[in-house]
C-alpha cells in the first residue's frame, strides 16, 4: 500500500479569480439598510439638482448642467470611497469525495472463528483493508478517513485520493494497524458512527464502510445512528467479520486466585468455563498446583463436575484449597476435560501464579493529624494480620496511644530502618518535618528498593509545604504536577456542598486494585452509588508516564476536571496519589467496599517488595491482570552489575507457545532500571521471562492472566441482523465474509455503489491592499479635481 501523506485533505487550486466588492454594503445584515441607502444617495442626488437648478436659472442650460454634473461627480467619488471598495483574489479549491472506514477494535475482535488461531477477526480486517485491496480500490476516487471504535472511536489515518497522491510528498509512515488492535471492553457502534458524522465534513462524505462483528453492546441503538446518517444523505455499508454459529467448544474462560496467601491458610480459587453448542452437558475440571518453574501437570488438588451454560454464558466452578506450605512462587492450573468435538483443545487450560508468602506486609502510616482517613485505615490494617502497621504523627505528643504495632517519634533514619517497610501510607503529612537526608532516603527506598507509597493530599499542611522550595523531592515523586511556590492554592480552599462524582477512565476501569466487588461489572454498580468527595487537589495534569485512573467533576467556579486517582513507577517502585482523604466516604456505601479499596491500595503499590530477595535482579508488572489487547508495561531493575550489561530485551510467551521478543530500554536517569512494553493480543496465561543467567541461574519470570472483557463475552458470534438493518436503513446492501470473503468483484461492487461527491468551491484569499491605496488616491484626486473645476466654472458664471 502506498505511503500515507501528512496533509489531511489535498486541495487542488484550480483557477484563481478576482471581485471588486464593497466591505460597507458586504458589512449590511438587515432588509433596510440597502434600501436606506439607496434611498440616501437618491435624496442627495436630488438636493443637488434643484440647488444648481435654482441658483443657475439665468444661465445657459448647458452650463446649469455641467455645474450640477460637476458637483454630483464629486459626491459619487466622496461616495465610491465611503463604500471602502476591495478586490479580493478567490481560489477555486476542489474538494475531493471522502469514504469514512471504520474498524472494530472491541475485544471480541480478537476471536478467532477459523482453525487457524492466527486468523482473529481483527486480523481478518487487516488483510481486507491491505491485502484484499479495499483501501487502494477506495482511493482511486476518494480520499479514505481510517477510524477505530470500542468504547470510543476516534480517527487513526487519512489518505489522499490516489491521483492527489501521485505528486506529493510522503511522510513517514506511521503504525496505524497497531492502532486497530482488538482491545476495547465494549462495542459502541451507535456512537462511533455518530462520531463520524459530527466529525466528518457532510458535504463531501459519500458513505461510511463498517468491518465489526456487530458486537453491539453499549451506548445509543445504531440502527438510530444510520438512519441518521442516511438523513444525512451518507448511506453506511457494514461487512460483518465473523462466524454466525460458533463452533461447539467448551473453553477455561477466566481464572481468579488471590496474589498472596500466606502457608496453610484456605482460599478460593474460581475458573469461569464457557461453551457454545453444548448447553446443559456435564464436564470435569480439575484444579492442579505445582511449581512455578516446572512444566508437566502438577499435582492435582481437587476435582468437580459443573453443567454448562447457554451459548457464550459464564459459568463459574469454586475450588476450596485448604492451604498451601510451601512457600515462594506456585502455580494454579484449571483444567477441563471436554467433551467429543471439542474445537481447540489450547483454551481447555488456565494457569495463574500465587505467591505463598510466610511474611506480613510491613506498612507505615504517617499522617499530620488523625483524620478520618488515617483512623480508617489505621484499624482496618490492624484488625488484618496480613499487615503489620507502625505509625507516625506529625502532631502527635509524647507518649500518645494508638492501635499499632509501634508508634515512632521521627521517620527512619537509615536506610536499614526504612527498608524493612513494604508500603508507607501518607496522609496529608508536613513533609517539612523531614530533612533532606529523609527526604533522599524515602526516594532511594522507592526508586532502588521498590517501595510502594500512596500520598493522600488534604487541605491542613499540603499548601505550607507545597511553598517550601526544600521539599522539591517530594514534589518530583508525586506522578502528577503539583504547583510550584507563588502559584495558586493546591487544595480547594472552600469545598463544594455538594458532593462531586469520581469518572474513571479506561485505565481506572481496567485496573483491578480499584474494583470494588469480583468483576468490573459489579464494581461499577458500586462505585456507582458512590457520591462522590468534596475537594481535590488540583494539578497542571499527569506527568509523562503517569497513570491517570481518575477524575473529579469540576469544581463550582472552576469549569475543569481535576485529577482524583494517579499512579507511576518510580524507578522499581510505584507510588499513587489520592486528590484528598475522601476515600472512607464510600463506607456509606458499604463498610466492606472500603476495607476493600484500602487493602487492595496497599498491596497494589507493594507488590514490588516482593521480588526484593532476588539475587540478580527484579522483574515488575503493575498488575496481572489486563484485557485482550491492554498494553503490558515491564520493568527490570538489576541488582547484580554483570546484568546491567547483559539485559537487552524479555520474552512474552503467548498461550499458544508463541515467543515475541520485545527490546528493553534503559532510563538514563536511574542506572540499572530497563523498561519495555507489548500489547497482549490474546487472551488466556502469558509467562515474562527475563534471561538473568550466565548458566547458573534461573531467569526472572511472571506471569499474567489476560482475559476478554465481561461484555464482549457474552455474545461474540456474528450479529447479522443487526448489520442488516444498518445497511438497509440507508439503502445500502450488507456483505459478509462468512459468505465465502469479500472476492476483488464484491470490492469493486462495493466501491462502485459509493457516489463521488467531489465539488468545487471558491476559497476568498487576502484583499489586495495595493488596490485599496491605488482606488482610493484616484477617487481622491477626481473629487478634488471636480470641486476645483466647478469653482473655476462658477468664478467665470459670476456666480457666488
Amino acid at each position: 500500500m502506498p505511503a500515507p501523506y501528512s496533509l489531511p485533505c489535498l486541495l487542488a487550486a484550480a483557477d484563481v479569480r478576482h471581485r471588486v466588492a464593497s466591505r460597507l454594503v458586504e458589512g449590511f445584515d438587515e432588509w433596510w439598510q440597502m434600501p436606506a441607502a439607496l434611498l440616501a444617495v437618491g435624496a442627495i442626488a436630488t438636493l443637488v439638482s434643484w440647488m444648481y437648478r435654482r441658483d443657475a436659472a439665468d444661465l445657459h442650460p448647458a452650463m446649469a448642467v455641467a455645474l450640477a454634473a460637476l458637483r454630483l461627480a464629486a459626491f459619487a467619488a466622496l461616495a465610491a470611497a465611503l463604500l471602502d471598495f476591495e478586490r479580493i483574489a478567490e481560489h477555486e479549491i476542489d474538494l475531493p469525495s471522502r469514504v469514512a472506514v471504520l474498524v472494530d477494535s472491541s475485544a471480541s475482535m480478537s476471536l478467532a472463528d477459523a482453525d487457524d488461531p492466527a486468523a482473529s477477526r481483527s486480523r481478518q480486517a487487516l488483510d481486507l483493508l491491505e491485502t484484499g485491496g479495499l483501501l487502494e480500490s477506495l482511493r482511486r476516487e476518494h480520499e479514505v478517513s481510517l477510524w477505530r471504535f470500542d468504547a470510543d472511536a476516534e480517527p487513526v489515518l487519512r489518505l489522499p485520493r490516489a491521483a492527489d497522491a501521485a505528486g506529493a510528498e510522503p511522510a513517514a509512515p506511521t503504525p496505524w494497524q497497531e492502532r486497530l488492535a482488538a482491545r476495547g471492553y465494549e462495542t459502541r457502534l451507535g456512537e462511533a458512527i455518530t462520531r463520524v458524522l459530527d466529525a466528518e465534513s457532510s458535504a463531501v462524505l459519500a458513505g461510511v464502510i463498517l468491518l465489526s462483528d456487530g458486537g453491539h453492546n453499549a451506548g445509543i441503538d445504531p440502527r438510530v445512528a444510520a438512519a441518521a446518517a442516511a438523513a444525512a444523505g451518507v448511506p453506511v455499508h457494514p461487512i460483518g467479520i465473523g462466524a454466525d454459529v460458533l463452533p461447539a467448544n467448551v473453553r477455561v474462560a477466566d481464572l481468579l486466585a488471590p496474589a498472596r496467601v500466606f502457608p496453610g491458610d484456605r482460599f478460593a480459587v474460581t475458573g469461569f468455563l464457557q461453551s457454545q453448542g453444548l448447553v446443559d452437558r456435564r464436564v470435569r475440571v480439575e484444579l492442579a498446583e505445582r511449581s512455578a518453574d516446572e512444566k508437566g501437570q502438577g499435582r492435582v488438588l481437587d476435582t468437580v463436575e459443573a453443567a454448562l451454560g447457554a451459548d457464550g454464558e459464564l459459568v463459574p466452578v469454586r475450588f476450596d484449597v485448604p492451604g498451601l506450605a510451601t512457600t515462594g512462587r506456585r502455580t494454579l492450573v484449571v483444567r477441563v476435560d471436554p467433551p467429543a468435538g471439542d474445537r481447540t483443545p489450547a483454551d481447555d487450560v488456565q494457569v495463574t501464579d500465587v505467591e505463598v508468602v510466610d511474611r506480613v506486609t510491613q506498612v507505615l502510616l504517617m499522617a499530620g493529624g488523625p483524620g478520618r482517613e488515617y483512623q480508617f485505615m489505621r484499624n482496618l490494617l490492624e484488625r488484618d494480620k496480613s499487615f503489620a502497621v507502625d505509625v507516625l504523627l506529625g502532631t502527635a505528643a509524647a507518649g500518645i496511644s494508638q492501635d499499632a504495632r509501634r508508634i515512632l517519634d521521627a521517620f527512619p533514619a537509615s536506610d536499614d530502618l526504612l527498608g524493612e517497610y513494604d508500603a508507607i501510607v501518607a496522609f496529608d503529612y508536613d513533609w517539612r518535618l523531614l530533612d533532606a537526608a529523609a527526604q533522599a532516603r524515602l526516594e532511594r527506598w522507592v526508586a532502588a528498593e521498590s517501595g510502594g507509597l500512596v500520598l493522600s493530599a488534604g487541605p491542613v499542611f499540603m499548601d505550607a509545604w507545597l511553598a517550601d522550595q526544600r521539599t522539591a523531592v517530594i514534589r518530583d515523586l508525586y506522578p502528577v504536577e503539583l504547583r510550584r511556590p507563588g502559584q495558586v492554592a493546591a487544595v480547594d480552599s472552600a469545598p463544594n456542598a455538594e458532593p462531586r462524582p469520581l469518572t474513571f477512565t479506561r485505565e481506572g476501569t481496567e485496573a483491578e486494585f480499584l474494583w470494588l466487588a469480583g468483576s468490573r461489572t459489579a464494581s461499577e454498580q458500586v462505585w456507582q452509588e458512590f457520591p462522590g468527595v468534596y475537594s481535590c487537589c488540583s494539578s497542571a495534569g499527569a506527568k509523562p508516564g503517569a497513570t491517570v485512573y481518575a477524575r473529579v467533576g469540576a469544581a463550582v467556579g472552576n469549569g475543569r476536571e481535576s485529577i482524583y486517582l494517579a499512579g507511576q513507577f518510580y524507578g522499581s517502585g510505584i507510588v499513587l496519589a489520592v486528590g484528598s482523604g475522601e476515600l472512607w466516604r464510600l463506607r456509606a456505601v458499604e463498610d466492606a467496599a472500603y476495607e476493600r479499596l484500602a487493602t487492595q491500595l496497599v498491596r497494589h503499590v507493594s507488590q514490588g517488595r516482593l521480588m526484593r530477595g532476588a539475587r540478580r535482579g527484579r522483574l515488575i508488572v503493575d498488575r496481572d491482570r489486563f484485557p485482550v489487547g491492554g498494553t503490558v508495561t515491564v520493568r527490570v531493575v538489576a541488582a547484580d552489575p554483570a546484568l546491567m550489561q547483559r539485559v537487552a530485551s524479555f520474552e512474552a510467551i503467548a498461550p499458544d507457545g508463541t515467543r515475541l521478543k520485545v527490546p528493553l530500554a534503559a532510563e538514563p536517569a536511574r542506572p540499572g532500571t530497563f523498561q519495555g512494553s507489548f500489547v497482549a493480543s490474546r487472551e488466556g496465561g502469558w509467562q515474562i521471562e527475563v534471561d538473568t543467567s550466565t548458566g547458573d541461574g534461573e531467569p526472572l519470570s511472571r506471569r499474567i492472566q489476560v482475559q476478554l472483557p465481561d461484555r464482549e463475552l457474552a455474545n461474540p458470534k456474528l450479529d447479522r441482523g443487526l448489520l442488516s438493518q444498518i445497511a438497509v436503513v440507508g439503502g445500502a446492501t450488507p456483505r459478509f465474509l462468512a459468505d465465502g470473503g469479500l472476492t476483488a468483484e464484491a470490492v469493486r461492487s462495493l466501491v462502485d455503489s459509493i457516489p463521488d461527491r467531489s465539488r468545487r468551491e471558491y476559497e476568498t484569499g487576502a484583499a489586495d491592499a495595493g488596490f485599496k491605496q491605488t482606488l482610493n488616491s484616484i477617487l481622491l484626486a477626481a473629487g478634488c479635481g471636480f470641486l476645483c473645476i466647478e469653482w473655476i466654472v462658477r468664478r467665470l458664471a459670476r456666480l457666488a
